[in-house]
């Protein structure tokens, strides 16, 4: 049964509205002529009713009343018949026992009275049984009653009967009949009229309706072509807005919404697969070039390097070295990897002055002859895990050495506080007077495996992972990093992270 609904059922939005405001215009046009309809057939048929009953009036109200016998309603039938008989009213006089004595009618200006027994066929007035007519005899109370009936040539009535003498007990029936086929034929040159204004009317309506909805629905349509048209390399395109129709507007508004989300996740996405794929090329790269020198010196021992021990020594110490240096790349990459996977860490309040101050003595010793100067405010707390700061001084002090003099090179650690609109900040600044960043690798420095000078890093075992770890253990603790640089003058990162109030 479903299924045979579904065959039948309406899916065109348009065509669901059209038939929506045809259905109402339809049962609003179809009750107001039936409104109309039945007002006007009761306003005439009123008319007629009045008509009778003024009639009726006409008889003397004292002739009635003393007539009690069945002898005196066939004596007075003539009066009564010539008292009440107009155009177009005929009249009959109906005895005690149901029987139709007598039938007037006027013709022009002339009546014409006659005796049923004589010619009975002679006059058209409509007529009942005689059971009927004694039915109406029968009712106690009741001076008048109207009725519909057929006259022998099937002509309508309107039929009206008041009785005479006492009501509870009556002498017989005055009948007054006039004819309604006037009134039966304008009620149907009415419902005819009525038709044909239903039918142009609803004809009408569906034009106007169909011209309204194509109006209406044009920027829906628009906007279909619109998406429909839309590929993977247009999810820059957006629909067009103030249609002029708020909930067209507001489908617009979700619809572009909606686009900048997947525009937004396809770059994101397309960014994602060229880091991944940057990242392989790279980690291949960085992984091949110690495995290339295991390699070698392990080719060296084979072919007799080993008998001499100089050379023995020199193969397993580079080998040793290089071993150190893979172990320390897979670890920065397992960091990383769990950084990005926002692994929970313990977090206690620490004091980020004395992180510093712990950490100096093994900052002197990778630093060689080069300064390291600490300018640092008292009574830093922050909330913070104490391994994966000292990470982050290491990693940035560890960059600054790469990139400075062995000798004349000077770092300079400085700690302090600042209050901004987010909240009260310490800052953590690393100033170096190295050789500088270039203003266009500012913005990848944080990428991995990123290195503005190669030759140097790889010279003192980086692989461009320590920046990346940095960014990343900043992000954990809801921090910021900042880096501005000048060429040849040197490098300042400054770290943001909350202090405890």
């Amino acid at each position: 049964m479903k299924k045979l609904l579904n065959i039948f059922r309406i899916k065109s939005l348009k065509l669901q509205l059209l038939l929506g405001c045809i259905s109402i215009l339809m049962f609003s046009l179809v009750i107001m002529e039936i409104s109309q309809y039945l007002a006007m057939k009761q306003n005439l048929y009123n008319s007629k009713m009045q008509l009778v009953e003024s009639r009726f009036h006409n008889i003397n109200l004292d002739v009635l009343t003393k007539i009690q016998s069945p002898m005196d309603v066939r004596e007075q039938s003539v009066y009564i018949i010539r008292s009440v008989v107009g155009l177009g009213v005929d009249v009959a006089i109906i005895d005690q026992e149901g029987k139709v004595i007598a039938e007037g009618t006027k013709v022009r200006d002339s009546i014409v009275v006659a005796e049923v027994t004589k010619f009975a066929d002679s006059l058209p007035v409509p007529k009942l049984s005689k059971n009927e007519y004694k039915e109406i005899l029968n009712k106690k109370g009741i001076k008048e009653e109207y009725r519909f009936i057929k006259d022998k040539n099937g002509s309508v009535n309107m039929v009206g009967w008041r009785k005479i003498g006492n009501p509870n007990s009556s002498s017989g029936l005055i009948q007054l009949s006039t004819t309604i086929e006037p009134e039966v034929a304008i009620l149907k040159r009415q419902l005819y009229t009525y038709i044909i204004a239903s039918i142009l009317i609803l004809s009408i309506g569906i034009i106007l309706v169909g011209l309204v909805l194509k109006y209406t629905l044009k920027p829906l349509y628009n906007m279909t072509n619109t998406v429909e048209n839309i590929t993977v390399g247009q999810l820059n395109t957006r629909l067009p807005v103030d249609n002029g129709q708020v909930e067209i507007d507001k489908l617009t508004n979700a619809f572009n919404n909606m686009l900048e989300r997947i525009e937004m996740s396809f770059e994101k996405e397309q960014y994602i697969k060229e880091k991944m794929r940057q990242f392989i090329s790279d980690a291949s790269h960085e992984l091949r070039t110690p495995l290339t020198s295991i390699h070698g010196f392990v080719e060296v021992l084979l072919r007799g390097a080993a008998k001499n021990e100089n050379q023995l020594n020199l193969a397993l110490n580079s080998i040793l070295v290089e071993s150190e240096r893979l172990t320390k790349l897979v670890n920065d990459l397992l960091m990383l990897t769990k950084l990005e996977q926002q692994a929970p860490v313990e977090m206690l309040t620490e004091d980020l002055n004395s992180i510093i101050k712990e950490v100096y003595p093994q900052l002197q010793i990778i630093a060689g002859e080069r300064k390291i100067k600490l300018e640092l405010k008292e009574s830093t707390l922050i909330l913070a895990n104490r391994n994966q700061v000292k990470q982050v001084i290491f990693n940035l002090v560890q960059n600054a050495i790469q990139h400075t003099d062995e000798k004349d090179g000077v770092i300079t650690i400085l700690l302090d506080c600042i209050d901004k609109s987010s909240g009260n900040f310490a800052v953590l600044k690393i100033k170096d007077n190295g050789s500088g960043i270039p203003q266009k690798d500012l913005n990848e420095i944080f990428d991995r495996f990123f290195r503005s000078e190669s030759h140097r890093s790889r010279k003192y075992g980086g692989y461009g992972l320590g920046l990346s770890i940095v960014k990343s253990i900043i992000d954990a603790h809801n921090g910021e990093i900042e880096v501005s640089s000048e060429l040849g003058r040197g490098t300042t990162f400054t770290v943001y992270l909350q202090l405890i109030s």
